[in-house]
């Protein structure tokens, strides 16, 4: 006698919404859109022909790319539970960043932000990749905003100090100037010029100097003359 079996419905619910289109691989900053639970659902139980009746729920995550265009990915279909070692558990774990609180409502998730990483899985039947949730996280404080403008640090300019020369200015062309701390009486002047005076062209001959006797100039001798000695 042949037994007609209930089908098992596998079907995502967000067939509807998702159709043919393909989320692109990658993290970005997505918005959840909607949660559907669906109750006494009939399905397969894992490595078994056995059939078991569950609550399930999904979720839909939209987000936009970097050149605009917006897309859709959904979580799987995941049991309904609140044990720690539930796939439900860990989506909303790393969805909030921490544990869920037993009695919350996980529906308040709805228009939550979140960081979600999209990759391509294979279809069993080899016709094709499917988008899934590879990971989620909550999104970090200032992610996405643009980094303060710093402005680049100044030289400090020194002032003048008690007790230190200031540095010599340096004129057009490389040539140090003198500046009004050289003492006047170190500043150079012509040779043989005495201090405040003009150019000192010495003693004239014969003029006595006093300290000293005059000295009688000196006899020219001629180069053909014989010498004196």
């Amino acid at each position: 006698m042949a037994i007609l079996q209930m089908p098992v419905n596998n079907n995502n619910p967000f067939a509807d919404v998702l159709g043919d289109a393909l989320a692109p691989p990658g993290t970005f900053v997505a918005t959840v859109l909607d949660i559907r639970d669906e109750f006494g659902v009939q399905r397969t139980k894992f490595q078994s022909t056995e059939i078991e009746t569950v609550d399930l729920t999904c979720f839909l995550l939209g987000f936009f790319d970097q050149q605009g265009f917006e897309h859709r990915v959904s979580s799987r279909r995941m049991k309904i539970s609140g044990n720690e070692k539930s796939s439900l558990f860990a989506f909303l774990k790393c969805l909030l960043g921490r544990a869920p609180q037993y009695g919350w409502d996980y529906m308040a998730l709805k228009g939550a932000q979140c960081l979600v990483t999209v990759e391509h899985i294979g279809k069993r039947d080899g016709t094709g990749v499917f988008a899934a949730i590879a990971a989620l996280s909550p999104v970090p404080a200032g992610f996405g905003q643009p980094a303060p403008q710093v402005a680049a640090p100044r030289p400090a300019v020194m002032g003048p100090v008690a007790g230190v020369p200031s540095p010599t200015p340096i004129r057009q062309g490389g040539v140090p100037a003198v500046t009004s701390g050289r003492p006047a009486a170190m500043a150079p002047r012509p040779l043989n010029a005495p201090p405040g005076g003009p150019a000192y062209a010495g003693p004239s001959a014969g003029a006595p100097v006093a300290g000293m006797r005059p000295v009688a100039p000196a006899a020219v001798v001629a180069a053909d003359d014989p010498l004196p000695f």
